[in-house]
């Protein structure tokens, strides 16, 4: 048997990682045949057949003669899943950028002294945080909210407008504030509290002065209604109000104007009760049905026709590849079980573990699992371009996330075919043969990394911005690791503690230290020393389980007819075939076991 046929795939030869290049290397016992009802030409026929499962797509093509349609629909498949993926990729940012920009301009609308600054990316921080410090600036930023929201339609420029329950009427803010039902700090320094929260909601409307003019003033508002912010229970001021908008993009014929519901929430924010009341501003974006029309020049309904084709044409060959990799593994799992029995009763021997785990194709799982989440990430895509499903971040998220896992498993699938040739395959093998010491290596150096990542967040999480979370602290750990950012890791400590400064260089020495020279180093060390195995196996022969010793003895090459006239069994008439033709036990041959 030539060696490229042993060596191609990442399911040929014995590796283990207990044994020794020279345990590997020595001669297997030879398999000695028992008494039993084969017969040695179905002994050959069984070793063909063996030999035809483990060829690559090549030489079964030239062992068959007929098109290997499963390495075709993963080349078609790939290029169209990837072309598929760019076009959602590119709406998908639009809409995206629709919503953050529609966030910002709410912001600059009914957020007093909202400027550019806070806009920017959150590391490094550009500006503090936007907050209130006295009273005076609530009531300020309240009254600002209401007076903007009351005349929005007339000086937005984003086509904001107001979402009427009754036409006649303009809605108005409401108002709702969180705080405790009693609260009070005596002069002594002594208090009362009571833990209940209750929540009180209420319109803004406008009050009149003296001169007779109507104004937003929530301070004299409050008192009207013989109300007040009692700050000593105060937790929370929530402005709520809604906003309809239309997005139109006349430059892609084939999108339908969106419309869209804004339930605008402004949060001051006292929880914490630190003399800092953070603002923040959540627009809660939905679709809503339009009700109107915009006229097109007549190809919009043939563009959007033609996505849905294509969509569908994905969906087709995915299901296709689909049936085909379940149809083979569940092949494979057959001449398992008939490998197994032969091996029992032929040489009394049981099939090894290692030789049943080369019939399970790992690559063709990671097929089926591709296309079974490409399927429902082309069926979403379509509901969501047909307007079926609401043009919401959730569902452009699940969608984008099905898109995308299945766009990487599926450039992953190609690596299999890529294993057939020699010089490709050496990488593969590497992977597969260090997997299990990686893994091992890993867990040591995940233990050492946790415990870099508790010490840190506990002890320099007060004094230093990056380790002010967990999240944060391991993302800066693992930053270090690759030599990102150092500088600024020493640098940005903030503490007169001499201790904790002396403690935070010890503790940043010893991490980047132990990491970067020692650990990525054996890293390195366990992945090369697998790349010398697998040279020293190029080289010198890769070790023979008894499966492999057993389907080496047959000599006919893969263009042999021979193939061609045997297997019947294995040869459907169509693509999806799944029940193959079988002998006829009532017209036996010289192939027809004896027994059973």
């Amino acid at each position: 048997m030539e060696p490229a046929a042993m060596v191609g795939t990442i399911n040929h030869g014995d590796i283990s990682d207990d044994e020794s290049i020279k345990n590997h290397v020595r001669q297997h016992p030879t398999l000695k045949r028992m008494p039993s009802y084969y017969t040695p030409d179905m002994e050959d026929r069984m070793r063909r057949r063996l030999k035809f499962f483990f060829m690559d797509p090549i030489e079964k093509l030239k062992a068959k003669k007929r098109t290997p349609w499963k390495l075709l629909i993963q080349i078609v498949k790939i290029i169209l899943v990837t072309v598929q993926l760019y076009i959602f990729g590119v709406e998908r940012g639009s809409f995206v950028d629709y919503v953050e920009r529609n966030t910002i301009a709410l912001k600059h609308l009914f957020l007093k002294d909202w400027n550019a600054a806070y806009e920017t990316l959150p590391y490094p921080p550009a500006s503090g945080v936007y907050a209130l410090y006295e009273v005076k600036d609530l009531y300020a930023h309240i009254n600002f909210a209401a007076d903007q929201y009351s005349k929005m339609d007339t000086i937005s420029v984003g086509g904001y407008h107001y979402w009427h329950q009754n036409e006649t009427e303009v809605p108005t803010i409401q108002m709702c504030k969180l705080n405790y039902i009693t609260g009070e700090v005596l002069p002594n320094g002594s208090f009362v509290y009571d833990s209940k929260v209750t929540e009180s909601c209420f319109p803004i409307l406008k009050v009149s002065l003296e001169n007779g003019t109507q104004v937003f003033d929530i301070k004299q508002y409050l008192a009207e209604k013989k109300a007040s912010l009692d700050f000593d229970r105060l937790l929370q001021i929530n402005l709520k109000f809604k906003v309809h908008t239309v997005r139109l993009d006349l430059e892609t014929p084939h999108r339908c104007p969106l419309c869209f519901l804004m339930n605008v929430n402004i949060t001051f924010n006292n929880n914490n009760r630190d003399g800092q009341m953070l603002v923040l501003l959540n627009p809660n974006i939905s679709e809503r049905p339009c009700r109107g029309k915009v006229l097109f020049n007549g190809g919009e309904k043939k563009k959007k026709t033609w996505m849905t084709i294509f969509d569908s044409i994905v969906i087709f060959i995915s299901s296709m590849s689909f049936i085909l990799c379940l149809r083979s593994i569940w092949r494979a799992h057959n001449l398992r079980k008939e490998t197994a029995d032969f091996f029992k009763n032929q040489f009394r021997r049981k099939l090894l573990w290692c030789d049943e785990m080369e019939f399970l194709n790992m690559w063709f799982i990671l097929i089926v699992i591709n296309d079974f989440i490409t399927i429902i990430g082309s069926s979403l895509k379509i509901q969501l371009e047909t307007r079926h499903l609401q043009s919401t971040s959730e569902n452009y998220d699940f969608c984008a996330i099905m898109l995308g896992t299945g766009n990487l498993l599926g450039w992953l699938g190609v690596l299999r075919y890529v294993g057939f040739f020699k010089n490709y395959n050496i990488l593969i093998l590497t992977l597969k043969r260090a997997f299990p010491n990686v893994i091992r290596f890993m867990i040591c150096a995940v233990l050492m990394y946790f415990g870099f990542v508790f010490c840190g967040w506990v002890i320099l999480g007060p004094y230093h911005i990056k380790f002010r979370k967990l999240s944060t602290t391991s993302e800066c750990l693992f930053s270090l690791i690759n030599g990102d950012d150092m500088y600024v890791t020493f640098s940005a400590l903030q503490t007169r503690n001499t201790f904790i400064w002396m403690y935070s260089r010890v503790y940043l020495y010893s991490f980047i230290g132990l990491f970067i020279y020692v650990v990525l180093s054996l890293f390195i060390a366990v992945i090369m020393d697998s790349y010398e195995t697998i040279k020293h196996y190029y080289e010198h022969g890769f070790p023979k389980s008894d499966l492999f010793a057993f389907i080496e003895e047959c000599t006919d090459p893969p263009n042999s007819a021979i193939y061609r006239q045997e297997l019947p069994g294995w040869d459907c008439s169509t693509v999806f075939c799944f029940c193959c033709q079988r002998n006829n036990p009532d017209n036996p041959d010289e192939t027809t076991r004896l027994i059973g």
